[in-house]
């Protein structure tokens, strides 16, 4: 399994005395992702989050603290990073990048109403229409690229995936417009106030890609219930998302294969994660509800779901 860092008080009380945070008071634990080991810190002078990087590596947290600097310049709704008394967007433990970032009240929903779900559209458009941030990688960490990783294993789903990456490849229209993406908008990573979104959260994916992506994504992040589509709920992601940026008709028609694409790399992510980085017998099959949703979009029949979608 992973080495995810043991947070006390003794260690959260050290890594803050970089920081003009005040004294310490009091911390709790909280459902991080996959890569991190986070608490919620509170001091003298407010509620912070405190995150250990388990798994990324110093380069990509200098993006990722890029990028969260470049969002609050645009006054884009993310959650604010905190720098150490010395400016600096990180600092390190035990060779491992620590982050501190302002703690943002709100809950996360995952059952996200129309009007939610509208709000989420209207932000990812946003956020596309943001210039990236330097620096910012040009491929997403898991996308076509990646898939290849699985190939020489001995399981079906290896075959599954090579067989949708060359579907993929031919499928995909090169053309379709690229920009900054988060590329893993998935309900647990939307924070909501009153049922009013507060922030996108978690931008540790963040590329600059098609933007037809992130749609999928958030598609197969939001969209999904019991493991199948619900056809209607990406209807309101959409509507939300052309109410701030239309799409010309060529992104309609791709739109499709783009949550297909998602729901795979989402699949190989998980497969990954827990049948080759870390085998966990209670996660292995997590990959299978993704899997069958990109198996659920291919299936739906094309001059309907544009009607259904685009109209």
């Amino acid at each position: 399994m992973a080495n995810y860092t043991k947070l006390t008080a003794n260690l959260a009380k050290k890594l803050i005395a970089g920081y003009d945070l005040g004294k310490f008071k009091s911390m709790s634990p909280l459902d991080g992702g996959q890569a991190n080991s986070s608490m919620k810190i509170t001091t003298r002078t407010g509620i912070f989050t405190l995150s250990v990087c388990d798994e990324k590596n110093k380069e990509e947290i200098q993006c990722l603290t890029r990028v969260l600097t470049h969002l609050e310049a645009q006054n884009f709704p993310a959650t604010r990073l905190v720098t150490t008394k010395t400016c600096k967007p990180f600092i390190l433990h035990g060779g491992k990048p620590v982050y501190i970032k302002e703690f943002l009240p709100g809950e996360v929903c995952r059952d996200l109403s129309p009007w939610m779900l509208r709000q989420v559209g209207q932000t990812m458009a946003k956020l596309h229409g943001l210039t990236p941030p330097p620096g910012l990688p040009g491929q997403f960490p898991y996308g076509l690229v990646s898939f290849d990783q699985v190939f020489g294993v001995e399981h079906p789903y290896a075959n599954w995936l090579k067989k949708k990456k060359k579907y993929l490849e031919t499928a995909i229209d090169p053309a379709m417009a690229m920009g900054f993406i988060h590329g893993d908008i998935f309900w647990d990573n939307l924070l909501f106030s009153d049922r009013s979104l507060v922030a996108i959260l978690d931008f540790e994916e963040a590329c600059t890609y098609y933007k037809l992506y992130d749609i999928g994504m958030a598609a197969v992040g939001c969209c999904s219930r019991n493991g199948h589509f619900s056809l209607d709920r990406v209807k309101q992601l959409v509507l939300g998302y052309q109410q701030t940026c239309p799409l010309i008709d060529a992104e309609k028609k791709q739109l499709k294969i783009f949550m297909e694409y998602a729901a795979a790399a989402a699949s190989f992510w998980r497969f990954r994660q827990y049948n080759i980085r870390y085998p966990s017998p209670g996660k292995k099959d997590n990959y299978l509800e993704l899997s069958s949703l990109a198996d659920q979009v291919h299936a739906m029949d094309e001059s309907q779901f544009y009607d259904v979608f685009m109209v």
